[in-house]
């Protein structure tokens, strides 16, 4: 018994070098922490729901083997046929919960509960029993085997992992090797865990793949191509989503609405080349100024607009102002200038409405004579 024992712990170098494997795999050194728990989460709703039919596939495969064994087709293996039901039925619950619970640690608790279940009635005959034990182990292994190949957490693929491990560790401690030898058993367990670990990567491969081709549409959608602002589309929902946490958190938001001035006689004199050149500067102007994370956004034409959080009026103008400044310098032989209406939000104010009155001081700016700043009154 001792001999076998020490037959053991050769799956931990094999496991552990494994696990770093994949927890480097290339396509996702790439990614920043924030992108990373971004793909994890988007990896998380869509297995779960596999998860779940993997765990009510163990329990059906539990009641068709608990219905054999009433029939009398295949050799028990010592368990009576209503605690086999009841076992298809915990870990049916199992799968529910796995399908329902937010916590991924409880789902996890669910699933390895579930899976140890699954092969204790499986692959742990009672004393005295022993049935058809290997093509009943080897059945069970599909299921840990489909479930390392759905793990998006490394410590939800090494406690699946471990599970296995244990298991196996305990047949040998309980019922001694099979005829074969410990070692073709370890062989056989340790490929198990492999190919979940290789078929996990390679999931996480294709995951990361699908996440970033989602990135790159959701970008192009609501991106302005030619100034790499956001498009009406980006505005409509990124402003709206930070108007309304600035307003919930009682944080001063204003809203700048910028034009070009004459940008048609500029297209007119300079061609559209000369024009797009034009909305590029003020794109790179206002990016600059904005920030990476900032809200700024290419909403027609020649108009722009942008969302200044924990700004009032006064600091919205002064934006405003340096912004209209720096566009207004003559670049590649083409002077242009521009003209901005600012509103401050007030109480119950809506995006829609505070954009409103901010065109409303751009309109008062054009009629004023143009190449100046105006504010909309706040009350």
């Amino acid at each position: 018994m001792r001999a076998r024992l020490l037959n053991a712990p050769i799956a931990a170098p094999g496991l552990l070098h494994s696990l770093r494997g994949l927890l480097s795999r290339h396509s996702t050194r790439a990614l920043s922490t924030e992108e990373r728990e971004d793909l994890t989460l988007a990896q998380l709703r869509a297995t779960r729901p596999i998860v779940s039919g993997v765990l009510l596939c163990g329990a059906v495969l539990l009641a068709i083997t608990a219905l054999f064994d009433m029939a009398g087709v295949t050799p028990s293996i010592g368990y009576p046929v209503w605690s086999q039901l009841l076992a298809s039925t915990v870990v049916a619950g199992c799968a529910a919960g796995v399908s329902r619970m937010v916590s991924w640690q409880h789902r996890l608790l669910l699933m390895l509960l579930a899976t140890l279940i699954t092969g204790i009635f499986m692959s742990m005959p009672l004393p005295g029993s022993t049935g058809q034990l290997a093509l009943r182990t080897g059945l069970f292994q599909l299921l840990p085997l489909a479930l390392m190949a759905l793990m998006v957490r490394p410590v939800s693929l090494f406690a699946l992992a471990l599970l296995i491990v244990v298991m196996a560790l305990l047949r040998i401690v309980l019922y001694g090797a099979p005829g074969t030898g410990s070692a073709l058993y370890w062989l056989y367990t340790l490929t198990t865990i492999g190919f979940g670990l290789v078929l996990a990567g390679y999931r996480t491969d294709f995951a990361v793949s699908a996440w970033q081709m989602r990135r790159r549409l959701v970008r192009q959608a609501h991106t302005d191509e030619l100034t790499g602002l956001l498009n009406r589309n980006g505005w409509n929902e990124h402003a709206v989503s930070a108007h309304a946490r600035a307003v919930a958190a009682g944080v001063p938001v204003a809203v700048a609405v910028l034009d070009i001035d004459y940008f048609k006689r500029i297209n007119d004199r300079h061609g559209h080349d000369g024009g797009d050149a034009v909305l590029q500067r003020l794109g790179d102007i206002m990016r600059a100024r904005v920030g990476a994370n900032g809200c700024a956004a290419r909403i027609g034409g020649e108009e722009f607009a942008v969302l200044l959080e924990g700004e009032d009026a006064l600091s919205a103008r002064a934006f405003a102002e340096r912004v209209r400044g720096e566009f207004g310098k003559e670049q590649g032989g083409v002077v242009a200038t521009l003209s901005a209406g600012i509103a401050e939000h007030r109480p119950g104010e809506t995006l829609r409405d505070q954009m409103r009155r901010a065109d409303g001081a751009l309109y008062d700016a054009k009629r004023e004579g143009r190449d100046r700043v105006n504010v909309a009154d706040v009350s």
